[in-house]
Formats: structure tokens, sequence, C-alpha cells
């Protein structure tokens, strides 16, 4: 895929997404208990493998899918096509009893994900104005 960011906003925003997710698992499971991670510890690292490195690279690939596709419905489909997969991961965690719900849902984890998806396309519109900025200042990338 052709990236409109630069390898360094691509970290970035790798890095907040991956701090992100972390902290989103830590409130959800320690603080609120409304998930329950398992305490096995195979099926832990998946689910921190999920958390940690799948979700931030859906983040990349979301907006740098969203700002190669010109038109809205190519835009729509990367948009659900990514939602449906981590949603399917999610159902795989339930499935595999890597994660359960006592005090949430599946449906609330899939609008938590939309907008996960959502804050991804907003933050990389404004790495890539940043981006944009700089190069147009010194000739150079962010």
């Amino acid at each position: 895929m052709k990236k409109k960011l630069s390898f360094t906003a691509n970290s970035i925003q790798f890095m907040v997404l991956s701090i992100i997710s972390t902290n989103y698992i830590t409130i959800m499971t320690n603080n609120l208990d409304w998930l329950k991670a398992t305490e096995d510890v195979t099926q832990f690292i998946s689910l921190l493998i999920n958390r940690e490195c799948i979700l931030p690279l859906v983040g990349v690939i979301m907006v740098n899918g969203y700002m190669n596709y010109q038109k809205r419905s190519e835009k729509m489909l990367c948009y659900l096509s990514l939602l449906f997969f981590i949603s399917v991961l999610d159902v795989l965690h339930v499935y595999f009893h890597s994660l359960f719900y006592p005090d949430w849902s599946l449906f609330n984890t899939v609008i938590v994900n939309g907008l996960y998806l959502v804050f991804c396309i907003w933050m990389g519109k404004g790495l890539y104005y940043f981006q944009k900025k700089e190069e147009g200042r010194y000739g150079q990338d962010l």
C-alpha cells in the first residue's frame, strides 16, 4: 500500500495507539472489572499481541488506506473491513476464553472499536497536517 504518512508519522501513530490500546484493556480489566482476562499465560500472550501489535497496526493501515482512497465508498469499505477484522479478533478471544465480558458486551466492544478507528483517522490527519507543514517550511520530511 502506498503510504501518505512518513515513516516517522506512522511510528508516532503506532506508539500512541499502542499506549491507548494498552490503557484501554488495563482500565477495563483492572479498574472497572468490565472485562476479565484469562489467567492462562499462553492465552494472555495472544491478548497482549492483539492489543500491543495488531490493533495499532490496523490503525496505521486504516489511516494510510483512508488517505489513499479517493471515493467515499472505498473509504467506507476500508473502514468496515478493518472494523470487521478487529471485531472477529474479539470474537475469537471470547471463543477461546482469553476474554470474558461479565459487565460488558461484544456489541459495546464493536462500538469502541469503531470509535478507535475514527480516532485513528483523526490522529492520522493531524500528523499529515504537521508533516505537510514541515515539508513546506524546510523542504524535508517530518
